[in-house]
C-alpha cells in the first residue's frame, strides 16, 4: 500500500497512507501510524479527508491528555464542509478536548454548535444532555458573562438563558419564576422542544417564622462583630422584597441569657420560632449539648460533631477544602503547603491535606514560616534548591574550577497551596519566582486579600488564585450598598461579618427546605448555601486571580472581568 502511495497523486497518496495507518493502528503499533500520518501533507486535500487524518492524530493526543495539540488539529474552519457524522464526531472530540482542560462552557459551546445537525431525536437528546451537564459545571459568573456576549446565535443564547434560568431555579428564594419566564420565550428553541434529563425547578417548603430571637453579645469582646452581624441582618431585612410577611424580631443580649436552660425558657415565653446566634463558640458547644432544645436555633459559630443546631460559620477550613477540590479539578496532584506557624495556620493545613489526600491527591511538602526575616532559606528548603546549590559546590571543591548549574525546584510539586496574610504573601510570592518556582501555580484562601483593590502594592500577588466571599468578589447587593453608605468598614476583613448578618436573615426561611433537598442552595452573600446532612451550612465559592495587581473573577477561557479599584476623595 505505501509502495503504491510514493507513487500515486497527492490525494490519492494520502488516502493509501491513511489506510496504511489505521491498518497500523489496528495491529498496535501507533508509533509508527502517527508517525505516517505526521508525514502527510494535508493542504489541498479535500476537507473530508484532511479531517479523517486529523482525527486519528487528535484522538491519540486525546488519550494521552494533550488536549492543546488535539485542539490544533481539530480545525472549525472546515466543519461546513463536512459530512453529517464528521462534523459531529468534530465537536465531540473538540468538546473532549476542552472538558480535559476543565472548561466545561468551551465544551458546551462545541455542542451546540453540532446539535443542530443532528437528523434523529435519540441524537439530539443525547447532545442535549451532555450540553446540560456541562453547562452545570460551570460557575454562574462564566454563564452571565457568555450570556452578555452580543456575538452569540440563537442557540447558544437559548442555552446560556436556561442554564442560568435554571441556577435560580436551584436558588430557593428565587423559585421557579425565572424557569417560566425562559419557557415562554423560547419556544422555539431545541432544548424546549426536547428538554435535557435532569432539568426541573427546585420547589421546598417555606418556614412560616413569625419570632425570631437575636441571640447576641451586646457587651464584651464580642460586642463589635455582633454589631456588624446584626446591622447586616437588619439591612437584609429592610432591603428585602420578599412577599412573605416580616418576622418580629426579639433581641436577646447572650451576656445575660448565658445559659440552654435561660434561653429555653425565655424561647418559651416569648414564644419564639427559631433563634439565630449564639456567636461564642463556648455557647454554641453548651446548646448543642441539649437534646431536644424547644427551639430551631440557628448558631452563628462551628458547633461539635452530631450536633442537632443549623449552624452558619466563616469557618476558614471549609476554605482550605474548597481549594483543595480546585486544585484537583484544575488537574494538579502533588502539592505543596505553606502556612503560617501561628495554630490556625496548622488547621487551615490539616484541612487542606484531609480534602486533597480524600480525592486522591498527595501534599509532598510543606512550610510553616516562622516570620518573612528568613523567607528566602526557607522557601529554599521547601523547593530544595539549597540542595542543587550544596551540589554544585561540591562538584566546585572536587573539580577545582567554577561550574555553571541550573537551580530548579523539586519535580515532585505541581500546585503550591498558600494560607498567608496579605503582608506576608507579598514577600513569598516573589520569592517563589526567585526560587525558580514562578511558574507552579498558587493558591490561596481569602486571607490574602485585604478587600480593596491596591494594585500597587498587590503587583507582587500577580498569578495567584484565591478564593473569597461573593461579597467582597461581586457586585454589591442592594443589602450591601445600604451598609456601604453608613459604615466605612464594609470592604475589610471585620466587613465580612456584615456578609454572615445577611445571609442569617436571608437563610432562615429556607431552613427546613434546604434539609429536604441537598441540591437547593441559597445565593448569598458569604457563596452559595447548601446544608449537608450534620444542619452545617456549606458554602460554595467564586474564585480570582490577581491580575496587574487586581483581583479579577476567573470565568475559564472568558475574559476575566477585574474589580473596580476603590478610590477615597
Amino acid at each position: 500500500m505505501l509502495a503504491r502511495a510514493d507513487k500515486a497523486p497527492p490525494i490519492e497518496a494520502a488516502d493509501l497512507k491513511l489506510q496504511a495507518a489505521q491498518s497500523l493502528m489496528r495491529r498496535g503499533e501507533t508509533e509508527r501510524a502517527l508517525a505516517l500520518l505526521d508525514g502527510i501533507d494535508t493542504r489541498g486535500l479535500p476537507p473530508s479527508l484532511a479531517f479523517d487524518i486529523a482525527r486519528l492524530r487528535a484522538d491519540e493526543a486525546l488519550k494521552d491528555n494533550d488536549s492543546d495539540r488535539a485542539l490544533r488539529l481539530l480545525d472549525t474552519r472546515a466543519l461546513p464542509s463536512l459530512s453529517q457524522p464528521q462534523q459531529t464526531q468534530l465537536g465531540e472530540m473538540r468538546a473532549e478536548a476542552f472538558s480535559q482542560q476543565n472548561q466545561p462552557l468551551d465544551a458546551a459551546m462545541e455542542l451546540i454548535a453540532i446539535a443542530q445537525y443532528q437528523q434523529t431525536n435519540e441524537q439530539k437528546q443525547s447532545l442535549h444532555d451532555q450540553i446540560w451537564s456541562l453547562l452545570q459545571q460551570t460557575p454562574i459568573s462564566s454563564l452571565r458573562q457568555a450570556a452578555s456576549d452580543s456575538n452569540n446565535d440563537f442557540y447558544q443564547q437559548g442555552w446560556l438563558e436556561l442554564a442560568l434560568a435554571a441556577q435560580q431555579s436551584g436558588d430557593i428564594t428565587q423559585g421557579s419564576s425565572a424557569m417560566t419566564e425562559w419557557q415562554t420565550l423560547w419556544q422555539n428553541h431545541p432544548a424546549y422542544a426536547l428538554p435535557p434529563n435532569g432539568l426541573s425547578a427546585k420547589r421546598v417548603a417555606v418556614t412560616d417564622v413569625r419570632r425570631i430571637g437575636l441571640l447576641l453579645p451586646l457587651s464584651g469582646p464580642l460586642a463589635d462583630p455582633a454589631r456588624a452581624i446584626s446591622e447586616g441582618f437588619y439591612s437584609a431585612m429592610m432591603t428585602s422584597e420578599s412577599a412573605m410577611a416580616q418576622p418580629e424580631i426579639i433581641s436577646i443580649d447572650s451576656t445575660r441569657v448565658s445559659t440552654p436552660a435561660q434561653l429555653a425558657g425565655l424561647a418559651q415565653q416569648q414564644q419564639l420560632d427559631l433563634i439565630i446566634g449564639p456567636l461564642s463558640q463556648d455557647y454554641v458547644a453548651q446548646l448543642s449539648s441539649i437534646n431536644n432544645f424547644p427551639v430551631p436555633v440557628l448558631a452563628l459559630n462551628k458547633a461539635p460533631q452530631n450536633s442537632s443546631l443549623y449552624q452558619l460559620d466563616l469557618s476558614s477550613e471549609q476554605e482550605a477544602q474548597l481549594a483543595a477540590q480546585k486544585a484537583w479539578q484544575d488537574g494538579h496532584r502533588r502539592a505543596a503547603i505553606i502556612v503560617p506557624a501561628a495554630e490556625w495556620g496548622q488547621r487551615l493545613a490539616a484541612s487542606f491535606e484531609r480534602a486533597f489526600s480524600a480525592l486522591g491527591g498527595k501534599v509532598t511538602a510543606r512550610l510553616d514560616y516562622t516570620g518573612t526575616d528568613e523567607l528566602s532559606s526557607q522557601i529554599s528548603q521547601l523547593l530544595l534548591t539549597n540542595q542543587s546549590q550544596a551540589r554544585a559546590q561540591q562538584v566546585r571543591r572536587v573539580i577545582g574550577q567554577s561550574v555553571d548549574f541550573d537551580e530548579t525546584p523539586r519535580s515532585d510539586i505541581d500546585a503550591i497551596i498558600l494560607t498567608a496574610l496579605p503582608q506576608d504573601a507579598r514577600q513569598i510570592k516573589p520569592m517563589l519566582a526567585f526560587h525558580f518556582a514562578g511558574d507552579i501555580p498558587v493558591y490561596a484562601t481569602s486571607h490574602i486579600y485585604e478587600g480593596n483593590p491596591d494594585p500597587t502594592r498587590d503587583v507582587d500577588l500577580n498569578g495567584i488564585s484565591f478564593l473569597d466571599l461573593p461579597w467582597v468578589l461581586e457586585p454589591a447587593s442592594e443589602a450591601h450598598r445600604a451598609l456601604q453608605q453608613s459604615r466605612s468598614d464594609t470592604e475589610s476583613r471585620f466587613g465580612r461579618l456584615y456578609a454572615l448578618g445577611i445571609d442569617a436573615y436571608k437563610l432562615y426561611p429556607y431552613l427546613s427546605g434546604l434539609s429536604q433537598n441537598p441540591s437547593a442552595f441559597v445565593d448569598g452573600e458569604t457563596g452559595q448555601l447548601r446544608l449537608d446532612s450534620q444542619g452545617h451550612i456549606k458554602r460554595t465559592l467564586p474564585w480570582a486571580k490577581f491580575s496587574e495587581g487586581v483581583p479579577a473573577l476567573q470565568t475559564h477561557s472568558l475574559p476575566e472581568q477585574p474589580l473596580q479599584t476603590i478610590t477615597s476623595e
